[in-house]
Order: structure tokens, then C-alpha cells, then sequence
């Protein structure tokens, strides 16, 4: 997939670990980010959106993005 989707597809599961055994999309998530040098967590949450416009973006999808970047991660 291109990377616009690969971002939207991990910012959906958003997926956080834990432990070494949970996966965790945060990392995936930080490298898109850069990559597609997204300015903001509305930027962000803009492309999900275009990818998943009849699902709603979750609410904890919302927050880890806007976490990230309150944090300075992106």
C-alpha cells in the first residue's frame, strides 16, 4: 500500500502494546508521519478520514495522534 494508507490503516488500529508480546503501531505511526512530513494532528486525521469516511475515526485514535504530536513525538 502506499504510505498515505499504510498511516491510515495503523492510525485506525492504533494499537499501543505494553508488553513485548502486544504489537504497538506507535512506532509506524512516528516514521509515517515524517515521512509524509504531516504538520499537524489534524493533517493526520484529515487522511485517515479520506481513507475510512463512513467508519469515524475512534476516539482513542484521535487522542493517541494528538498525543504524539502535544508530546512532540511528531
Amino acid at each position: 500500500p502506499v504510505p498515505q494508507y499504510l498511516l491510515a490503516m495503523k492510525c485506525m488500529a492504533a494499537r499501543l502494546g505494553g508488553t513485548a508480546d502486544e504489537p504497538s503501531d506507535v512506532a509506524d505511526i512516528v516514521f509515517l508521519v515524517h515521512h509524509l512530513k504531516l504538520q499537524s494532528a489534524q493533517d493526520v486525521l484529515n487522511l485517515v478520514a479520506y481513507y475510512y469516511p463512513s467508519s469515524g475515526i475512534p476516539i482513542k485514535t484521535q487522542y493517541l495522534v494528538e498525543g504524539l504530536f502535544d508530546e512532540g513525538r511528531v
